[in-house]
């Protein structure tokens, strides 16, 4: 069961060395309650077969173990591992979704991020290259990728799957079936953002509790500089996200076809909305 504010803030001072970052999680303990006594539920009008639009800021989960992550979060919300339960990623003390930099189509989107982020470099001066370019190959474009390489004239090129089709459901792999989709243009989401590590809103001098010991030289340096590949996509939230924030479970094709896995997630999340990847709403 979810522990009280007054257990939360007694884990912090157990665990976490940090005078700052014991401030920060205490911090974000504090507005976590606020908003789960005050949030009230957006209500939409959608109804089935509906497109889905997603407003800038929109924020994206996904779950691992689909149904069974699911009905963790439906339980104890979305935590980071060292208060509930999980597993360790590189960002302690933290849950990681990904943000929307504008409006979106949700077809737009899932086609736009389903497939591939490239560097290319051009020529070589002093034995560096001299000139780079990133970009995105939607999932629609990549059977123009050759006739791409070929007007961009590079001499190498790296590619790397977006982060987005490894982990969302996606039109690249079939193995991550739910995707969580959160109001994050409230005031109340605009509260909890406030202390997301990958902002650079949070000094450096504050962030040595909340990143893996072996990524911190390089954490500090992209967090800087970002790109298509160390992205402002991606946002790492201190301590938690409350499911009062979930609009959205996004599904793949194996569970939308299953009427009892829909049946079960809508008993978990009876106020959000069911939608697939042909980015309309199944149920209501």
């Amino acid at each position: 069961m979810i522990k009280s504010l007054e257990n939360y803030i007694q884990l912090v001072n157990q665990q976490v060395s940090s005078k700052k970052s014991k401030q920060l999680l205490i911090k974000q303990i504090y507005n976590f309650y606020e908003i789960k006594e005050k949030h009230k539920n957006r209500k939409h009008k959608y109804k089935c077969w509906d497109l889905v639009k997603l407003k800038k800021w929109t924020l994206l989960h996904w779950t691992w173990k689909s149904i069974t992550w699911l009905k963790h979060i439906a339980k104890f919300w979305l935590i980071s591992w060292q208060f509930e339960w999980g597993r360790e990623w590189k960002y302690p003390y933290t849950v990681w979704v990904w943000n929307l930099q504008k409006d979106f189509l949700l077809k737009d989107y899932i086609n736009r991020y389903s497939w591939w982020t490239i560097r290319c470099f051009f020529w070589w001066k002093n034995g560096k290259p001299w000139k780079q370019k990133d970009k995105i190959i939607p999932f629609n474009e990549m059977n123009d990728l050759l006739t791409t390489l070929k007007a961009e004239w590079a001499n190498i090129w790296n590619m790397e799957q977006t982060k987005e089709a490894r982990f969302l459901p996606s039109l690249a792999q079939d193995f991550v079936q739910i995707w969580i989709i959160m109001n994050g243009s409230n005031s109340y989401a605009r509260l909890i953002k406030q202390w997301d590590i990958l902002s650079n809103d949070i000094p450096e001098k504050d962030l040595q509790e909340f990143v893996h010991p072996n990524i911190y030289e390089d954490f500090c340096k992209n967090r800087k500089n970002k790109d298509l590949f160390f992205t402002n996509r991606e946002s790492a939230i201190i301590f938690w996200i409350p499911n009062e924030l979930i609009e959205w479970i996004l599904v793949w094709r194996i569970y939308e076809k299953d009427q009892k896995t829909l049946n079960k997630i809508k008993t978990l999340f009876p106020k959000a909305y069911i939608c697939n990847l042909d980015w309309v709403v199944i149920n209501e």
